[in-house]
């Protein structure tokens, strides 16, 4: 199995409305599959393309992208393996698919939000934007390839629980500056609750995809 082409478990649900040019890069939490988040995708928009990957590193037998090595601490090489993986495979995946590579959001939770705003701290050309529910910053510092990539006219939306032990507020802070400073239009949303995803986030990042 080659994470860097289409041989990765992954669902690929094309839109019904042949003029749709977004498409959805659906990053499943820790113990899902690809199956998990495609009813989100369709509630966010649903003449969206959907493409959804599997986490390929287990830790404890569950499927993520990449490793927990202890609260609020990463994998960092794995997170760095992860994201040039995804862009990879996204390529691959427009040329197969024929969906428009330069209309791809990352949309993720818990270990898939994670994921969704690396690959675009990383791979910033991989995608336009990112929708993260129960995210968390990944680096302390994010080791920039080829210095600090211009992320003007990316969307961010990061939709958290204010009781989410996953997601603690000084560290979303810090993750929300960095993307800040680098130039990018974020949202942030906070909900009442735990490690969940609200419906009414839901409904107003469909409204503001739209």
């Amino acid at each position: 199995m080659n994470p860097r082409d289409l041989s990765r478990p992954h669902v690929w649900e094309p839109s019904a409305d042949v003029a749709s040019n977004k498409t959805f890069l659906l990053l499943h939490g820790s113990g899902a599959d690809e199956f998990d988040l495609l009813g989100l995708g369709r509630a966010l928009d649903p003449n969206a393309n959907l493409l959804s990957p599997r986490g390929l590193r287990k830790s404890d037998g569950a499927n993520r992208f990449f490793k927990l090595v202890e609260q609020d601490t990463y994998d960092e090489k794995e997170v760095i393996d992860n994201s040039a993986e995804l862009a990879d495979f996204l390529w691959v995946a427009s040329g197969e698919y024929g969906f428009n590579p330069d209309n791809v959001y990352a949309v993720g939770f818990s270990n898939g939000a994670n994921a969704a705003t690396s690959l675009l701290l990383l791979q910033p050309h991989s995608v336009a934007g990112v929708v993260a529910f129960g995210n968390n910053k990944v680096f302390e510092d994010t080791p920039f390839k080829k210095g600090k990539p211009n992320l003007a006219g990316k969307r961010v939306w990061i939709a958290n629980g204010a009781a989410d032990a996953y997601s603690p507020q000084y560290r979303v802070d810090k993750l929300i500056a960095e993307f800040t400073d680098l130039g990018a239009e974020v949202e942030f949303l906070l909900h009442p609750g735990g490690h969940t995803i609200s419906k009414d986030h839901v409904q107003q990042i469909r409204s503001e995809l739209a």
